[in-house]
């Protein structure tokens, strides 16, 4: 099986991934799990008097620093997180798309593509 990048999982579970050709196979938790800062900005009202906001997702501290500390150790490779991690640290940490088929599966039984990724920024 072809796998087209070194992936570094850093979400707190493991993650199930399918190649085109149906070929699957799992990468485990990396030990380093990466969040962002959620920041809320007012955006108004809606005409129901319910209070708007724009969420926006920010770097924090501790998972900057095991950032780094893999993008020197691991060059090559590809950070895999949530997409709020992805939103977070966009171009840094790259979010999940999934498989042909698994498109509305729970978590438990998703597969995802190894060979294509979601960014922000």
């Amino acid at each position: 099986m072809e796998i087209f990048v070194n992936i570094i999982n850093v979400t707190p579970h493991t993650i199930n991934f399918r190649t085109e050709k149906g070929e699957e196979f799992e990468i485990a938790p990396s030990g380093v799990v990466v969040a962002a800062v959620v920041v809320e900005e007012a955006a108004g009202f809606h005409a129901s008097g319910a209070k708007l906001v724009r969420v926006r997702f920010v770097p924090d501290e501790a998972s900057t620093i095991a950032i780094e500390k893999l993008e020197q150790e691991y060059p090559e490779s590809i950070i895999v997180g949530s997409m709020i991690a992805a939103q977070g640290f966009p171009g840094r940490v790259v979010a999940m798309i999934a498989a042909q088929g698994f498109e509305r599966r729970p978590p438990a039984e998703k597969r995802m593509r190894p060979e294509k990724f979601t960014t922000f920024g």
